[in-house]
């Protein structure tokens, strides 16, 4: 390749590069646009919490499986071993020399409510971020993971994984606070996140597990399509059809398509 030629491959990439990362980042803006209204569809908002506003979008992978989508009904035995979590902000900034909460509590199946609040499955201070994959090596373990085992005819119970920001580096559980392997370890995470000033939610997803077939009514949730955020920018849960994971994955390939038209020239030219 002539010199010239290679200045203007560069300076063409270069000109490039910002559509790829507006094209990412409207890509993420849209996932968290997706979780957010399953949140509220699912009726965690505002039984576990008083709003759900992520500014990441955190993606859960357990061995065997593929990526958990939102409210995923899983078998039980796919989930007794902690899932391979990463998370993607919107604006791409690397999230480095920051400490993070991770919690996992189960909401219960929809409608049905425990005045001892939810089971902590997963409680972790001092977590970290490297390489946009969710650490907790280094981390402090208030709640070791403990596995999904809801009673038979209890309903899908919703597993909610969530991050928070830690206002300090180090943060100590509050007074009474069940200490790892407590059985159950129940907790009121609304309580846990103000007693802990642990600061802005950053991300969070569900899965459901159930056993057997439930023996009451679950309350009625509502679906979400992905189409309908797509068109309106609505953060709210639509209350019609299915298929909003199907929908979503065809709004990421639209766009990866879009960035292959758009780099080929350049290839091409890489390639003389």
């Amino acid at each position: 390749m002539i010199p010239s030629a290679g200045r203007m491959v560069f300076s063409l990439l270069l000109l490039a590069s910002p559509l790829v990362h507006a094209a990412q980042s409207d890509n993420t803006t849209l996932g968290i646009e997706i979780i957010r209204a399953h949140f509220q569809g699912a009726g965690l908002v505002p039984y576990l919490m008083a709003n759900f506003t992520p500014t990441a979008l955190l993606t859960a992978t357990y061995t065997g499986g593929g990526i958990v989508t939102p409210g995923q009904l899983l078998p039980k035995s796919r989930t007794q071993t902690a899932p391979n979590l990463t998370i993607t902000p919107v604006n791409m900034t690397p999230l480095l020399n920051e400490k993070y909460t991770l919690v996992m509590v189960d909401a219960w199946a929809p409608g049905h409510t425990d005045p001892r609040g939810q089971i902590c499955h997963w409680v972790v201070n001092g977590v970290i971020v490297q390489d946009n994959s969710v650490s907790t090596h280094a981390g402090v373990e208030v709640e070791q993971y403990r596995g999904p085992t809801p009673p038979s005819g209890s309903g899908p119970h919703r597993y909610v994984i969530l991050l928070y920001a830690q206002q300090f580096q180090t943060v100590s559980p509050p007074h009474g606070f069940h200490i790892l392997n407590n059985n159950p370890g129940f907790c009121h995470l609304a309580d846990y996140v103000k007693a802990s000033n642990l600061g802005p939610l950053i991300a969070g997803t569900y899965f459901t597990v159930e056993e057997g077939v439930a023996t009451f009514t679950p309350s009625p949730t509502s679906p979400v399509v992905t189409s309908t955020l797509l068109a309106s920018g609505s953060s709210g849960p639509s209350a019609s059809t299915t298929g909003s994971v199907a929908q979503h994955n065809g709004a990421f390939s639209s766009s990866n398509n879009y960035l292959t038209i758009l780099l080929a020239p350049f290839l091409w030219l890489l390639a003389l």
